[in-house]
């Protein structure tokens, strides 16, 4: 997961007394002399929010901004929190296009750089484009095993470090159509966990159990794909957002590690009472073909489910395996401006074969939350997990969930 950037929008006020129509409520009674017409006046917005519209206004206007910029979030999940810095030039090419680069760590020395160029409207907005280059070091990874039986004792780490340079190019073939593709070379590689208090992956698992791991190779990944996009607003009030891509990993050094995976992604937003309270669904499924060559594919880069944006009542990584379904709905209702309640429920399980992904043996977790959002994305959120048998889980996270 990349860093959030989101951008703020002011906060509605609240006046004292205001009827429907935002006209104020004169009080009621006899008096004895004439009538005096009163101003309404609005109340002093208290201390929340306050810090709702410093957030807003200032506080996304630090990570929004062009030129050098804070960058805070998650580089990725279990990475906890990140601090870095960034820079941004909305000034490419005649503001076509946009230039962003970052760099971030976090106390668990996790750590990430980013170089992006974007092209969101060429062709008179018919086409969109973007490159990127991005080294990443994750050295406290979770594993569990593969497969849905894999043992909550069987805790470990492992570390991976990547190198990735790719672009993308899409055809907008309505205003909420997009096809395209991507073409780029990816590098991992993988070693013993740096956790001190958890087990390395080799230490509990035999080589024919972890796939991969030190076999480092290069990938040459190739993509299509298409997008359905009609949210409205980007932080989704109402409509929805279906993708599916189709990738091609080929193993740059020989033919021991070709393989193929499809993603599918649906999520679908129903607004109502003004679009103050939402119900928000999504169904994702992840499945990956080797073919009958002796080929194979590493365990790091199989669907896993587990952690803030998955099955949240679970450890990250909880489950790894060849092919994963994830089923979540969300009801959504505004406390405040900027602020949202949640009530959650999700369900999942990984396979090791194709046939074994149904509804059947699913794992689940519910719980509530909360979100400090602006229209155009989640800030920050909190959700209390519970309901596994993992135990209960707290999340606070920048960025949201789907």
């Amino acid at each position: 997961m990349n860093l959030h950037t989101l951008y703020g929008v002011s906060p509605a006020g609240f006046r004292a007394g205001a009827s429907s129509d935002g006209s104020a409520n004169p009080r009621g009674g006899l008096t004895s002399g004439p009538r005096r017409q009163t101003t309404p006046r609005a109340n002093a917005p208290d201390g929340f929010q306050r810090a709702i519209a410093f957030v807003e206004g200032r506080g996304l206007f630090l990570v929004a901004r062009d030129g050098i910029h804070p960058k805070l979030g998650s580089l990725t999940t279990g990475s906890g929190f990140a601090v870095g810095v960034g820079f941004r030039d909305r000034d490419l090419f005649r503001r076509r296009g946009m230039l962003e680069m970052w760099i971030a760590a976090s106390a668990k020395k996790y750590w990430a750089a980013e170089l992006r160029a974007t092209f969101p409207d060429l062709a008179g907005g018919r086409m969109m484009a973007d490159a990127v280059a991005t080294i990443r070091e994750y050295p406290r990874e979770d594993f569990f095993g593969l497969g849905p039986q894999s043992q909550r004792a069987n805790h470990s780490t492992f570390s991976l470090r990547s190198e990735e340079v790719a672009a993308r190019l899409g055809l907008r073939i309505a205003p909420i159509l997009t096809v395209g593709g991507g073409l780029g070379l990816l590098n991992p590689q993988t070693s013993g966990g740096k956790d001190a208090s958890v087990p390395s992956l080799e230490q509990l698992f035999a080589p024919v159990a972890t796939p991969g791991f030190r076999a480092d190779t290069q990938f040459i990944r190739s993509s299509g794909f298409v997008d359905i996009d009609y949210r409205e607003p980007r932080n989704a009030r109402r409509g929805g957002w279906y993708r599916a891509e189709l990738t091609r990993f080929a193993d740059h050094n020989g033919e021991a590690w070709n393989f193929t995976r499809s993603d599918i992604d649906l999520r679908q937003y129903i607004g109502f009472f003004a679009d103050r309270r939402v119900i928000a669904l999504r169904a994702n499924m992840a499945s990956l073909y080797a073919p009958d060559d002796g080929s194979r594919v590493p365990f790091y880069l199989m669907p896993s489910l587990g952690g803030n944006d998955s099955l949240r009542g679970f450890r990250n990584y909880r489950f790894r395996g060849p092919h994963a379904l994830l089923l979540q709905g969300e009801y959504r209702w505004e406390l405040w401006s900027g602020l949202d309640a949640a009530l959650f429920y999700d369900a999942g399980k990984v396979a090791l074969r194709r046939r074994d992904l149904n509804l059947r043996d699913l794992e689940t977790d519910y719980g509530f939350g909360f979100r400090f959002n602006t229209a155009n994305g989640v800030i920050m959120r909190v959700d209390a997990a519970f309901g596994s048998q993992d135990g209960k889980h707290l999340h606070i996270v920048f960025g949201g969930v789907f």
